[in-house]
C-alpha cells in the first residue's frame, strides 16, 4: 500500500505584517485527512450511530478518500 500524503487542508502562508496588522506565524491548518473525516462525519451522524463508531468510520471513509485522491494525482 502506497503511503498516503495528508496535505494541509487550508494552508496558511506565513505574512510579514503592517501597520495595521500584526505579523501572521505560517501553519498547516486542518489536514486533509481530518477534514475529509469531518465531511464524512456529517452524513454518518444522520445514521443515529454511537459516537465512537461514527468516529471509528469516518477516518475508514477518510483514508479510503485519501487513497483515492492519491491515486487521481498520479496519473
Amino acid at each position: 500500500m502506497a503511503r498516503l500524503v495528508n496535505h494541509p487542508a487550508f494552508p496558511v502562508t506565513p505574512y510579514a505584517g503592517d501597520v495595521n496588522n500584526a505579523p501572521l506565524r505560517g501553519n498547516s491548518g486542518m489536514s486533509m485527512r481530518d477534514y475529509f473525516a469531518a465531511s464524512a462525519l456529517q452524513a454518518i451522524i444522520d445514521n443515529k450511530i454511537e459516537p465512537d463508531s461514527a468516529a471509528e468510520e469516518a477516518y475508514a471513509f477518510a483514508d479510503a478518500m485519501m487513497v483515492e485522491r492519491d491515486i487521481k494525482t498520479e496519473k
